[in-house]
């Protein structure tokens, strides 16, 4: 066991350089505490150990430097709440409103983020592993660890009202953190974060008081900084500090925020590539858009004993691959997304190639293996089964250049174009004095490298930890803005189609893995009703924790042995049709598909249409959905899929709420998750953060409105099977495209604004507007070379004629760099809503008239 001592004896240290620490201390044991200012809203602090323990850092901590100086006033104090060791004060629960406290007031602390965890959205009172595991069929309210390890935690204040956040520099091995859990009256109150190896490196994160500052900073610390022609327009002081940045340097391709399909048992089945074009050929048919499909591991079992040898193909099942990825991905548009996984078994073809190039993490010293590979139980075959064999080091150089002409020899030569990179939680790598190469870097130098590296040179597992290889199967290199060809498989797919977007899903995650992996979602799922409730808190979480943001669940659940019943796959898909990633997949006999129920009807409604319909407004949602990822996730680090407190914290009720959400900053979903239930309860609140508003909401699709009482409060509202509650606050738009039936791509040529004013003109929620984003959705000609179009939509109430209230909208170019496929933007009201709609007064813009399909009033706004 290790020896736990509380070092004593610090001393000050002068600072020795000008980025040195502004602030240090050590004693004659080695200990050293250091508290470096990085600007008024961002701090960062150290307790490196005495040389004689390992630690991450080759050549010692690489100290940013400071925006502030002693000539600026600056002034270290030690405040109680001020973590300056393992021991953080904190509450251990909320109070209620007759307790009295027993602690201190820091009960009055609501904690949220750690990214993917089970339970639900509110983090205050628990206890978390920092590690990733394989956790198939995982427990929704226990299951602990999941796949994903993000040691960042948001805290919000409900007295002060002031946001902060602490980020944990650290991917060691055996860590953990406790937010209030235990308790002893000796510390009055504290979380606790352990790891295995040192230092405690770790962020406090003020930014300017706010959760999204908060949110914003802690994304720039965690992401790649652009090139120097690349400029941005800072939110505070403390996201000024950063060179201009993006959660990373390409954007999604457009089509991945369609349907994507899915299916384990068709990817094995005996003739699976015919299988496979008769399994989307259907999907079409039936009448549902289908944009991408996933080639789950069945493509490289081994015929006989059914071992996964990724990049050699089961020529029974698809005698030629690459007329598979002709069929779909050139002639019927759909991409192929591959599954590959970091490890080779003993068995594989291919296994002593890769080791020739030294490709595999390294056994440690003392180990028996005379050719120095480290020795892992990996996944074989079925669930449980499991054998020998090795996972890649891609600090390794060797292991790069395997991986990556792997993919372009075995997968892209057969038209593939999208790598799905799963099992990658490095799990089974459990001695820790296994070894990395340390050779080639996962960050490619600029601030972020060091940060989040090691400094580089050999390492071991204990020392940077198992999670760290993570980064390295995904990475790429950017350096002043231009990629080196470092060849993993970001790199690999960029190198070889440099002008289309790539796709990389990832399973496991860590800090920094959304610049070069768009897409994740919360792993292998039950089909329970469980799933779907606690999928959305969990979504919320990945959000205030900058995970990937094309984010989702396995629709329908991966694993079980029966499939979801009719009305909870209906209700699945309606929660999910407003994630940023839509999938439907399962590991069944009998594959999970939108069509499996043709002709059930539940409450007289028949499945297949209803979900054909929901699938449908999926699609038109695209236009909002993308323009939200561009604008503020990709450049500011918020979320799509917001909780309610983010705007709305100001009501005390909303800090716990984690069953219904926010799209954008007005667009309120409230999805059903319990079976059978036909009404939803929906907490509207009190107040809008910031403002004096009153909030008024209105039903989408019946155009019911509703004011928020005085001290918030739940209403009851129709959900038959076929709705899902969603209302707009006023002052909302949500913009839709025209319907698709092939792909994302056919619903370009039209635009819809729903505009949602309120009925008072003198209110906030009188007018509104919303950015809207359009690019080719294919090229990085939008990230690389600002070939964009941002229009600005927005509304105003009015007088008109006779004092009758009037709605004057309005289109403005903030940037004109593409061609759009549309010349006009309609307008239309809520349903009831008999106002009359005109362009702004000296727009000078050219307007036209029809009729909405359900004979609403439509106001067309030309934009040329």
């Amino acid at each position: 066991m290790p020896r736990h001592h509380i070092p004593v004896g610090f001393r000050p240290v002068a600072q020795s350089s000008p980025n040195a620490p502004a602030f240090q201390l050590e004693n004659d044991q080695g200990h050293r505490l250091s508290v470096h200012p990085l600007t008024d809203g961002l701090v960062r602090v150290a307790h490196e150990l005495p040389n004689k323990y390992k630690s991450r850092w080759n050549s010692g901590i690489q100290w940013e430097s400071s925006a502030l100086s002693p000539s600026n006033g600056l002034v270290v104090e030690r405040e109680d709440w001020f973590p300056v060791s393992e021991h953080e004060p904190s509450p251990a629960a909320p109070l209620g409103p007759n307790d009295e406290p027993f602690t201190s007031e820091r009960r009055n602390e609501f904690v949220y983020g750690l990214g993917e965890a089970v339970g639900g959205v509110l983090r205050t009172g628990s206890k978390f592993t920092l590690e990733a595991r394989d956790g198939a069929g995982y427990d929704w309210e226990k299951g602990d660890a999941l796949y994903k390890v993000t040691p960042f935690y948001i805290i919000f204040n409900k007295k002060t009202r002031i946001w902060c956040g602490v980020y944990y520099n650290s991917l060691a091995n055996e860590a953990s953190l406790d937010l209030g859990s235990e308790c002893d009256a000796l510390f009055n109150g504290f979380r606790t974060y352990r790891a295995g190896c040192g230092p405690l490196d770790y962020y406090v994160i003020l930014g300017d008081g706010t959760l999204p500052s908060v949110i914003s900073t802690y994304a720039a610390l965690v992401s790649p900084s652009l090139g120097a022609n690349f400029s941005r327009t800072p939110l505070s002081e403390t996201d000024a500090y950063f060179k201009p940045w993006r959660a990373s340097s390409t954007l999604p391709p457009r089509s991945q925020f369609g349907f994507l399909a899915s299916s384990l048992a068709v990817s094995a089945e005996l003739h699976a590539q015919d299988a496979i074009q008769d399994f989307v050929k259907t999907c079409r048919n039936k009448g549902f858009p289908v944009d991408a499909l996933h080639l789950s591991s069945g493509w490289c079992q081994h015929p006989e004993n059914g071992n996964r040898h990724y990049f050699v193909w089961n020529r029974q099942r698809y005698p030629d691959p690459r007329v598979l990825g002709t069929a779909l991905e050139e002639e019927m548009g759909i991409r192929l997304i591959v599954n590959i996984k970091p490890w080779l078994l003993d068995d594989h073809p291919l296994y002593e190639e890769a080791l020739k190039s030294d490709s595999y993490v390294r056994a440690a010293k003392d180990a028996p293996d005379p050719k120095g590979v480290a020795k892992s139980i990996l996944w074989s075959n079925g669930l449980g089964e499991h054998t020998y064999g090795s996972y890649l080091d891609f600090s390794s150089p060797g292991a790069v250049e395997w991986w990556s002409r792997h993919i372009k020899e075995d997968l892209v030569a057969m038209n593939m174009t999208g790598m799905w990179i799963d099992n990658n939680e490095y799990s089974g790598l459990v001695d820790d004095a296994e070894g990395y190469a340390g050779k080639s870097s996962f960050w490619g130098g600029g601030d972020w490298e060091s940060r989040l590296g090691w400094g580089g040179g050999e390492t071991t597992v204990l020392q940077v930890g198992r999670l760290i290889q993570m980064m390295g199967m995904a990475k790429m290199n950017l350096v002043g803005g231009t990629y080196i060809p470092c060849k993993t498989t970001h790199d690999t797919m960029l190198g070889t189609f440099p002008d289309r977007r790539p796709i990389i899903v990832t399973r496991a995650a860590i800090p920094g893995m959304q610049a070069y992996a768009h897409g994740t979602w919360s792993g292998d799922n039950t089909t329970t009703w469980a799933s779907l409730r606690r999928g959305t808190a969990m979504s919320l979480s990945a959000g205030l924790s900058f995970l990937p943001g094309l984010y989702g669940h396995d629709i329908g659940g991966l694993t079980g042995k029966h499939h979801p019943s009719p009305e909870l796959l209906v209700r699945w898909c309606q929660q999910g049709a407003w994630h940023t990633r839509f999938t439907v997949h399962s590991w069944k006999e009998v594959s999970t598909t939108l069509w499996m129920y043709d002709g059930v009807k539940v409450d007289g409604v028949e499945i297949t249409g209803l979900l054909r319909d929901i699938v449908g407004l999926r699609y038109q949602l695209i236009p909002t959905m993308y323009s939200l990822y561009v604008n503020e996730y990709w450049k500011q680090g918020w979320p799509v899929l917001r909780p309610m407190f983010w705007y709305h914290s100001a009501d005390p009720k909303t800090l716990a709420l984690d069953e219904q959400f926010l799209f954008g900053s007005h667009i309120l979903v409230a999805p059903v998750l319990s079976f059978g239930h036909r009404t939803k309860r929906v907490y509207l609140p009190s107040a809008v953060d910031g403002t004096n508003e009153v909030p008024e909401w209105c039903e989408v699709d019946t155009g019911i409105r509703h004011t928020s009482p005085s001290d918030g409060g739940f209403v009851s509202i129709d959900a038959p099977l076929s709705r899902t509650p969603v209302l707009v606050r006023a002052g909302g738009i949500l913009v839709l495209s025209n319907k698709c039936t092939k792909t994302v791509y056919d619903g370009e040529t039209t635009r819809v604004a729903q505009i949602f004013p309120s009925l008072n003109s003198q209110v906030d929620g009188a007018k509104g507007s919303f950015r809207l984003v359009e690019d080719d959705g294919k090229t990085n000609d939008h990230a690389e070379k600002g070939a964009f179009t941002e229009l600005e939509l927005s509304f105003q109430v009015g007088s008109g004629e006779k004092g009758q209230q009037v709605v004057e909208v309005d289109v403005k170019e903030l940037k004109n760099a593409y061609a759009l496929p549309y010349s006009v933007i309609w307008f239309v009201l809520p349903v009831g809503d008999s106002r009359k709609l005109s362009v702004s007064t000296g727009s000078g813009r050219k307007t036209s008239e029809q009729k909405a399909e359900d004979g609403r009033a439509m106001l067309g706004v030309h934009l040329s």
